[in-house]
């Protein structure tokens, strides 16, 4: 038997109603990285709920979230290709785009895009919230803040940042990493506006840290990716409980030695953990936790992935379920920009 992805309709709908609330009352906008779920039919349920768009890291992934009424799309990573450059100006002519940069030289190359397609750009500084991964370092973000201001075609929308859970430590601090990060970002963006630029957003990065980050004024937006499906890791976190987790894979015992299952879905979750911890949660069919030297060959088993991106990517068809039965199906997008 073939494994299959399946997304339960209500615990979906109850994570993007859940997570809608938690970010309205503390007076903050949320946007949907599709990375997450990388589904338009799950994105346009999200913005319906109140998203004010969505987050992609692909002119050409965008362009299918457009058919489904998203208007307003981030471009969530700060690519440095020339060639880029011209395919999110192209974006901009059908829905308000916004790119994030972190070099001088994307600043030019996205401006002189922009003029050359008759379009503005919003853009955001991308911060260097600790990951050391992309990003200007903090004391930097003022010297391209300005570049961008006088940069014909540009306008400067915000600063941006994102930080990981890596390891148990920052797993114990997450709403204190949370808040450090939204506290540091807030403060990139007052340095800005003291310098005379106009700096309106301060959007946070991460489902994980949400929470911290709402605790801190001066936040305007947060973007997460996981928060409709969840996934197993976030469950084991405490983020939610494992009966919230709107993504399972229906699985097959195919082997055991007493300690360890195997499944027809073992080179699917291969890999697909959180950086902070390994493993999944196996349940039966009906919920009931299955403790792996009970299963026996044959054993249907639901599966909540450690790590819901990759899965995505990897498996794109996602069976839906209502009240457990199956109601459609949907084609996950992996539509990466080519040169």
């Amino acid at each position: 038997m073939t494994p299959r992805v399946t997304v339960d309709l209500a615990r979906l709908d109850a994570n993007i109603s859940r997570y809608g609330k938690l970010v309205g009352e503390a007076g903050v906008a949320v946007r949907a990285h599709v990375k997450g779920h990388r589904s338009p039919e799950i994105a346009a349920r999200q913005v319906a709920a109140g998203a004010v768009g969505i987050a992609v890291h692909s002119a050409a992934e965008a362009m299918a979230y457009l058919e489904v009424g998203v208007t307003d799309v981030a471009v969530a990573w700060p690519w440095r290709d020339p060639w880029r450059w011209t395919r999110f100006a192209q974006l901009a002519r059908h829905c308000a785009v916004t790119v994030h940069v972190d070099h001088p030289d994307a600043v030019t190359g996205l401006g002189a895009a922009a003029v050359a397609h008759g379009v503005e750009l919003d853009v955001r500084i991308e911060v260097d919230t600790g990951l050391h991964r992309v990003g200007v370092s903090p004391d930097a973000a003022g010297e391209l803040a300005a570049s961008i201001a006088e940069t014909r075609g540009l306008r400067l929308a915000g600063v941006t940042g994102y930080v990981g859970i890596t390891d148990s430590a920052t797993v114990r601090d997450r709403v204190g990493l949370g808040r450090r990060q939204a506290q540091l970002l807030v403060s990139v963006a007052k340095r800005i506006r003291a310098a005379g630029p106009p700096c309106p957003a301060v959007s946070v990065g991460g489902t994980p840290t949400l929470v911290g980050a709402l605790d801190v004024a001066g936040v305007t937006e947060v973007c997460a990716g996981a928060y409709a499906l969840l996934d197993g890791g976030l469950a084991r976190l405490g983020e939610c409980d494992p009966d919230a987790v709107a993504i399972a894979v229906i699985t097959t015992v195919t082997g055991n030695d007493g300690s360890v299952l195997h499944t027809d879905a073992d080179a699917l979750l291969a890999g697909a953990d959180q950086t902070w911890m390994t493993g999944v949660v196996m349940t039966g069919l009906d919920g009931t936790p299955v403790a792996p030297e009970s299963a026996s060959v044959g054993d249907e088993l639901r599966v909540l992935p450690g790590h819901v991106c990759p899965v995505v990517a990897r498996q794109p068809l996602l069976h839906v379920l209502d009240s457990g039965e199956p109601v459609a199906r949907w084609q996950s997008l992996v539509r990466p920009d080519r040169a």
